[in-house]
């Protein structure tokens, strides 16, 4: 896997969730002010970002040494 299409799979996938979780938010669907809403999103933001390191380590880690 090269860097482009890294890039691109977060890119959309990050498009995707930002207007997912501004819906959740702009319809009521989550509130923040409510303690497990709040933390619900934190956990969703971590996880995303979390996911998006580990893949890139896992893609630098993999690459070939040059």
């Amino acid at each position: 896997m090269n860097w482009p299409q890294v890039i691109y799979q977060y890119t959309v996938g990050g498009i995707f969730f930002v207007v997912t979780l501004g819906l959740c938010l702009g319809l009521g669907a989550v509130d923040l002010k409510n303690r497990s809403d709040k933390k619900a999103v934190i956990y969703l933001i971590a996880g995303f970002l979390g996911y998006l390191t580990l893949h890139v380590a896992w893609i630098v880690l993999a690459s070939p040494q040059r």
